[in-house]
């Protein structure tokens, strides 16, 4: 006798069995003796026919009488303490990978492992805590239907929108080793323990709000201590503001990956909460978020122009913009901040920059005598300077010989001109 069935409540429902067999398709599957002695067993109550070791619902998990319910109240000791006296493993094979595992069972007990098939066997997370594959609540509503449906564990728990790798369980929880079901995992108690590396410092926990702070969620934003029981989904302003203050207020795509341009979704959130600001790829180098591959600037205006120019060595960031430091980044709203310095200003030169045009004058690099292009415009690129006769004659004037074959005038011809053009000295060859 095999067959266990339940109703909603739990209670057995053996008697349906006789009633069954007298019915197609089931007539003449059972003998008559079969059938008497199967009657005689209804009635006497459905007796265990293998010693009475459990009673007939010891099986069903939603009963009362379930084996779930006796191991919560012996705190799981038959599955761990191999001298319990109702130690499983006595009995049963697979009670799992704890200390109570005997390598003999009795004969024709039922292998754990016949409905704990997961890996861990009957100690595997799932058992207790969610459903197949769900290692955290809900659980499984097929022998808990009335198990409360908790939409912020999986938030959490899961893959989601904003965060391809789950949180692990210990960040909030007290995490046991594998197999280890001690106090306080199963001392009855729902117990939020956040972990201070991965939630913070002074993160804390409100049992009577249901809300934490100081944690994930308190970066500047409109929701710092989100409600557990709320149910409303986070957006990006709720934990820090899109854009945090004093931020850069160009496209988010312009340092983040993650982030779709406007900065209300994220569309590959493998670096978003982990504790840290990544920019572009997480190297820390200036080409994840300013360049592509190994230029580490933009590819806007005529940053190409500057940063690996045909005819000269390239010029150095800090010529045009303050080099940030490892803490501080120096940007403004919309755009980065030109402050010039070193080569642009040799010999004493006042360079200035119009951010209404977008151009710059009184530099070295562009503004020498007789020049036709003083003052180029950013969003002009190279073109605006592709001549020798741009930034200085072509030939310069007197003294210079009046000679536009620079490389025949004996002066110039045996210069490596990109090493030394536009460096801030003349150089020549001869008297």
């Amino acid at each position: 006798m095999d067959a266990i069935a339940c109703t909603k409540d739990g209670t057995p429902f053996t008697a349906a069995l006789v009633d069954a067999l007298a019915k197609p398709p089931h007539v003449g599957l059972v003998d008559e003796a079969g059938a008497a002695l199967l009657a005689r067993w209804v009635a006497a109550g459905a007796p265990s026919t293998r010693g009475g070791v459990h009673p007939t619902s010891f099986a069903d998990p939603r009963s009362p009488s379930g084996h779930g319910a006796f191991l919560r109240a012996r705190a799981y000791r038959p599955m761990t303490d191999a001298g319990d006296r109702d130690a499983c493993a006595t009995c049963h094979d697979g009670a799992g990978a704890g200390p109570s595992r005997t390598t003999t069972t009795a004969p024709g007990a039922t292998s754990c492992a016949t409905c704990h098939d997961e890996p861990g066997g009957a100690f595997a997370c799932t058992t207790c805590h969610g459903a197949r594959g769900r290692a955290f609540p809900p659980r499984d509503p097929c022998f808990h239907p009335d198990a409360r449906r908790s939409d912020a564990h999986a938030a959490h728990a899961a893959p989601s929108a904003s965060r391809s790798v789950p949180i692990d369980c210990g960040a909030c929880h007290p995490s046991p080793a594998f197999g280890s079901l001690t106090a306080p995992h199963v001392d009855g108690v729902l117990s939020v323990w956040l972990d201070p590396g991965a939630a913070g410092l002074r993160s804390t926990w409100d049992e009577r709000t249901k809300t934490c702070t100081g944690t994930c969620h308190a970066r500047g934003g409109a929701r710092p201590t989100p409600s557990w029981t709320d149910g409303t989904k986070a957006t990006c302003n709720d934990c820090h503001a899109s854009p945090p203050p004093a931020h850069y207020g160009g496209a988010c795509t312009s340092c983040h990956r993650e982030a779709d341009a406007t900065g209300t979704a994220l569309v590959m959130p493998r670096l978003h909460v982990n504790g840290r600001v990544d920019l572009g790829d997480g190297s820390g180098a200036c080409g994840a978020c300013h360049g592509r591959g190994a230029d580490p600037w933009p590819e806007t205006g005529a940053h190409a122009a500057h940063a690996s120019p045909r005819a000269s060595r390239p010029v150095p960031c800090e010529t045009c913009h303050e080099v940030p430091s490892a803490n501080a980044h120096p940007v403004g709203r919309g755009g980065a901040v030109v402050r010039f310095a070193g080569l642009a200003t040799s010999g004493a030169r006042r360079a200035i920059w119009d951010p209404g045009t977008r151009s710059c004058a009184g530099t070295y690099c562009h503004e020498h005598a007789g020049g036709s292009a003083t003052a180029p415009r950013w969003e002009d690129g190279p073109a605006a300077v592709a001549s020798c006769g741009s930034c200085h004659a072509s030939p310069p004037r007197l003294p210079h010989v009046q000679d536009t074959r620079c490389g025949s005038a004996g002066c110039h011809e045996a210069l490596d001109v990109k090493k030394v053009h536009v460096d801030g000295k003349v150089d020549r060859l001869g008297p």
